[in-house]
């Protein structure tokens, strides 16, 4: 690049850059943004896209553009050149042209790409390892563990171990990376030798950028979000969950492996972030529900906190919910939403004002044991945090009673609270799961048949009675 200059020398420099990829039938072009900048007003912004056709020749294309301004943001676009070349399989190739400054100024940018097109054999797993190793780096996938050289033989392809990774490959599947906690899932469920087999993908950004995830050639995928953990989707339910739109559907992320119930109908289902969807010989059917809304959830609350709290001086005037949490990491199953109430009232003093107080408390609603179809559970409430801030209008007699409520706050939630007062949902119900919703309400789901559906109706009488 030349930053031409009225006076004085002109400023020259010189951006280098590279990149090494791989373009196979999951991924047919790679694009490239590089910028350079020379002297105080010279930019040059460089788009590229390398584009594979079915003879294994490559398109690139793309364009630069030359602005000049003060600014490194300037939008003073002065001279651009747009570029089109094919180049054929194992051969190399030269692009080579100046970006001229058209409006004023003898500036310009000289801009030379070579570009080396090897076309890899789809049944060579050895170089398609090494050039995929390449292509991502060292700093991603760390020294091999396994001999690059002479890859390890796996059911239906090739494997080499890294630190931070393996890299699968397979005629059918391509060559494609696993890492990180979709990694550990993938080895946990026995990798290439479970039923999800080889990767057909790298581990891949979300459409909604918050999760990954790897698709597997056994109709199965391991998706992973920062407040799930990775979890196993596949079959039926897999393509149940992706004609909702995947994880921008009502149903969320999944938040369990899929769980099998009974063989006799086949029974299966998956837990998500906002609902279940289970499949029973070969078709969808919807699981039966109870509910607890937020409003009788509040209810629940100041009944419970009342009664625990035993006290005849405490007055509650008002329970609300402020918050609810996102759900929670766990590798095997995500952990519930917890829900943050605000407790207001009035404790009564003989000899002073009565001090109005306020608690603040982080509750956490669990099932144990967790539920999976299976087992006889019972629901659990347990305190993450809690906060007690007391004042009257004379501001005086509130420290001693401000530590006298978070003794008996301590003493409340000394130990979880059995929210089903005794009463175990029995293993024969078919209990699915137990969530807290984001809006604040509690939904218990059921095995869709005539059991599941009489406890479904025998907990929504209980809960009514909560309220």
């Amino acid at each position: 690049m030349v930053d031409d200059e009225t006076f004085g020398a002109n400023e020259r420099r010189t951006v280098n850059n590279s990149d090494v990829f791989i373009l196979d039938n999951s991924r047919r072009t790679n694009s490239m943004f590089f910028v350079g900048k020379c002297g105080g007003e010279l930019r040059i912004e460089l788009s590229v896209e390398v584009r594979q056709l079915d003879s294994g020749a490559i398109t690139v294309s793309g364009r630069a553009l030359l602005f000049e301004g003060t600014s490194e943001e300037t939008h003073d676009l002065d001279g651009q050149r747009s570029f089109n070349q094919t180049i054929n399989a194992n051969t190399s190739g030269d692009v080579n042209f100046r970006v001229n400054n058209t409006d004023e100024g003898g500036d310009f940018a000289d801009i030379a790409m070579h570009f080396v097109n090897v076309r890899l054999s789809d049944s060579d797993c050895t170089n398609n390892i090494k050039a995929k190793a390449e292509a991502l780096g060292n700093s991603f996938t760390g020294s091999a563990l396994s001999n690059i050289n002479a890859p390890l033989s796996v059911t239906g392809g090739k494997k080499v171990d890294f630190q931070n990774c393996d890299i699968y490959c397979s005629a059918s599947t391509g060559t494609h990376e696993v890492h990180g906690d979709i990694r550990r899932k993938y080895d946990a469920k026995g990798g290439p030798n479970s039923d999800l087999k080889l990767p057909e993908t790298d581990e891949t950004t979300t459409p909604d950028g918050q999760g990954r995830f790897n698709h597997f050639s056994g109709n199965g995928s391991i998706y992973w979000h920062p407040t799930t953990g990775p979890m196993e989707v596949r079959g039926g339910i897999r393509h149940s969950w992706a004609l909702q739109g995947w994880e921008r559907s009502s149903y969320g992320y999944p938040t369990s492996d899929e769980m099998h119930i009974h063989s006799s109908p086949d029974q299966w289902y998956s837990d998500f972030q906002n609902g279940v969807i289970y499949w029973e010989s070969n078709a969808e059917k919807q699981p039966v529900t109870a509910t607890m809304t937020p409003v009788q959830l509040r209810n629940a609350v100041k009944r419970l906190f009342r009664e625990k709290a035993n006290d005849a001086k405490l007055t509650i005037d008002s329970v609300s919910i402020i918050s609810v949490s996102k759900t929670r990491y766990d590798f095997n199953r995500s952990r519930n939403r917890t829900i943050t109430f605000e407790i207001k009232g009035e404790y009564q003093l003989d000899w002073l004002p009565d001090p109005d107080y306020t608690i603040t408390l982080q509750l956490s609603f669990d099932a144990n044991p967790v539920p999976n179809g299976q087992v006889a559970s019972k629901i659990f409430v347990s305190l993450v945090s809690g906060n007690v801030h007391t004042y009257n209008f004379a501001g005086i007699g509130t420290g001693e009673l401000a530590n006298q409520l978070s003794d008996k706050l301590s003493d409340v939630f000394s130990s979880p609270i059995d929210l089903t007062d005794g009463q175990t949902i029995p293993a024969e119900a078919g209990f699915l799961s137990f969530k807290v919703m984001s809006n604040g309400g509690l939904t218990f789901y059921f095995r869709p048949d005539i059991i599941g559906g009489f406890a479904a109706l025998s907990v929504q009488g209980f809960l009514n009675d909560l309220d």
